[in-house]
């Protein structure tokens, strides 16, 4: 019984791209959440915050591997 070995579904040459890419558009989506008005719907609050989360989380993930950090 032979097994392939494991490998990353992206090339770890991306890494970097990726960290800078993640991080400016979860950067983005945070200032877009911080000057969004009072009465902007909640969902649409929501919705900007989870964005800039998920950005800020994955370039989060990619800086530390890319550094050599394995998360």
């Amino acid at each position: 019984m032979n097994s392939a070995p494991v490998t990353a579904p992206v090339p770890p040459i991306l890494y970097p791209l990726l960290a800078y890419i993640s991080l400016s558009a979860g950067l983005l989506a945070t200032g877009m959440f911080v000057v969004q008005e009072k009465n902007t719907l909640l969902a649409k609050q929501v919705q900007t915050s989870l964005i800039a989360a998920l950005f800020l989380g994955f370039g989060t993930i990619f800086t530390s591997i890319s550094v050599g950090v394995y998360v």
